[in-house]
């Protein structure tokens, strides 16, 4: 079979090859009509895109000038305990609409309401607004994304919103980072850690946290087996008491405020115990802790979603995939920066 042009297939729409090429790119300015039409030829006739040719072009074409491509939206899924986002969750909106800027995109912030009709309401708004791709902005797990009607649109989650993965993902590898810090920690010296953590923490990132600490106990060993303390809410008594109890020299949490109720006790920080923060952006003093770039969440969602309408992907996929990323260890003075035998030597020179 002779190879059909985008030119001969544009002729056999009656309509130009720029029109055919939006088209097939999934243009909001391209009818409905007109769409259908030309996807329909294309498939009757064995039409291709050539998605190497067209991506050379668009660079050459973007080269030219910054144009726009097309609109996207970031939607922020509340729960109850978090009706709006928080200030880690606007810096992710934040790197999204900057990446989306450098793509020649406009993108618009919007949220999905508690009603049943909600994600239909929504999806009806988006169309109207011209908007090709979604990215969902998740506070909790609790699979209301899963009735968004998404055949019109290419859509991305940053967080899981479900132990059963419809949408493309993005999101920080929580295992593999803390399974890093965990190994750094041990290297510094620190043989007693103790990791707590707040229920609807652990709960909204279906338990990695507490899954990759005890496994680090388990499988890498020479850092104690003191048992996760689990709290729904971290008070100071459960947290003092569950530290006499186990007198670890290295504590993990999302908490800093523990750092206060520690010293109150008479502890030395870092000297006599460490603390290191697993959400170190969320911090309200000085300390040690994870980065876990929220910045970047939006970039690469962003850039997941420009490759899925360049690809002409809708809808939800057939074989969901995560893109996964590294938080970064940033030092603070509530870790010892050396082992301690080290450190004390290093100190009577």
């Amino acid at each position: 079979m002779e190879t059909v042009t985008l030119r001969a297939l544009a002729e056999l729409c009656g309509i130009s090859p720029a029109t055919v090429s939006r088209a097939l790119s999934g243009h909001p300015n391209v009818s409905d009509k007109v769409r259908n039409k030309v996807l329909q030829f294309a498939h009757e006739h064995g039409y291709q895109r050539n998605q190497l040719i067209s991506g050379v072009m668009a660079q050459v074409r973007h080269a030219r000038t910054q144009h726009f491509v097309g609109n996207l939206a970031i939607v922020h899924v509340p729960a109850p305990e978090q009706p709006e986002p928080r200030p880690m969750q606007q810096r992710m909106i934040d790197g999204a609409k900057a990446r989306a800027v450098e793509l020649g995109f406009q993108i618009g912030s919007f949220t999905l309401g508690a009603s049943a009709g909600a994600p239909a309401t929504l999806a009806r708004v988006l169309r109207a607004r011209g908007v090709m791709g979604v990215v969902f902005l998740h506070s909790n797990s609790n699979g209301k994304v899963a009735a968004f009607p998404a055949t019109d649109f290419a859509v991305v989650q940053i967080d899981y919103d479900s132990p059963v993965l419809r949408h493309h993902t993005v999101s920080l590898d929580h295992h593999f980072t803390l399974i890093g810090a965990m190994t750094r920690l041990r290297e510094l010296g620190y043989r007693r850690a103790g990791l707590f953590i707040e229920n609807h923490k652990d709960d909204r990132l279906l338990n990695k946290w507490s899954a990759a600490f005890r496994s680090f106990q388990e499988n890498q060993g020479l850092i104690g087996d003191i048992p996760v303390l689990h709290v729904k809410e971290l008070v100071q008594t459960e947290f003092m008491k569950w530290r006499r109890a186990h007198k670890p020299d290295l504590i993990l949490g999302h908490v800093d405020r523990a750092v206060e109720w520690l010293k109150a006790s008479g502890a030395k920080i870092p000297d006599d115990l460490g603390f290191f923060n697993l959400n170190w952006n969320e911090r309200t003093h000085p300390c040690a802790g994870l980065d876990l770039r929220p910045e970047l969440h939006g970039v690469v969602a962003v850039e997941t979603l420009a490759a899925q309408i360049q690809r002409s992907e809708r809808g939800w996929p057939a074989d969901p995939r995560t893109v996964m990323f590294n938080g970064t260890w940033v030092d603070g003075p509530t870790v010892r920066t050396a082992p301690m035998a080290l450190a004390t030597a290093t100190a009577g020179n």
